[in-house]
């Protein structure tokens, strides 16, 4: 599994926000665009394999205005909709 497929999924808008990640991109004062920016321009930095809920993606990148490095954990749900679990912006 590649980041290919995370795009891919959110190019076609079969992705959702779990409320944990809505909670944390507010608490950072991120928007969903900065997500989704992060995602588009960004790579996988670690594959979480340990969840019995399956295989989770950290994907690392950067909002285009700002250059905020973000974080974003998220999955793919057994339905194909890509999970974003959480997202944050990474403390330098």
């Amino acid at each position: 599994m590649s980041i290919r497929r995370i795009r891919l999924a959110i190019r076609a808008g079969r992705y959702a926000y779990s409320d944990h990640a809505l909670e944390e991109i507010d608490d950072d004062d991120l928007l969903e665009s900065d997500v989704i920016e992060a995602i588009m321009r960004g790579k996988i930095v670690a594959k979480l394999t340990g969840d019995p809920r399956g295989l989770r993606f950290v994907v690392r990148g950067t909002t285009v205005e700002e250059e905020i490095e973000i974080e974003v954990v998220c999955r793919f749900l057994p339905s194909g909709i890509l999970r974003i679990i959480t997202a944050y912006a990474i403390e330098n």
